[in-house]
């Protein structure tokens, strides 16, 4: 199972999410903040820049301390996310491997 090891805003509402082996990309929020009251909170970018990693690298939100109101997503559905922008822009000839 992937673990989160750091994530950074690296503009609203796009966070870089690094993985704990190594593997690191951007997730854009955008379509999820376009959805519904739930997500509404997370429309203001400062509240937006608050997000977090669990103690454990299982998930990343915001509230996570504050159960029944966290907004959350888990570790797994974030790498896929990850990873199908990289295959998307690896096809588009936009991204390059890194060298090895």
């Amino acid at each position: 199972m992937s673990r989160v090891t750091h994530l950074k805003v690296v503009r609203y509402p796009v966070v870089e999410v690094t993985f704990d082996d190594g593997f690191c990309g951007e997730v854009d929020f955008s379509d999820t903040i376009a959805r519904g009251d739930v997500m509404a909170p997370l429309r203001d970018p400062a509240y937006f820049a608050t997000i977090a990693i669990d103690e454990h690298g299982h998930r990343v939100g915001w509230r996570l301390d504050d159960m029944g109101h966290e907004l959350d997503f888990g570790a797994g559905a974030l790498r896929r996310d990850v990873e199908d922008r990289a295959v998307a822009l690896l096809a588009a000839g936009k991204h390059r491997p890194a060298a090895e």
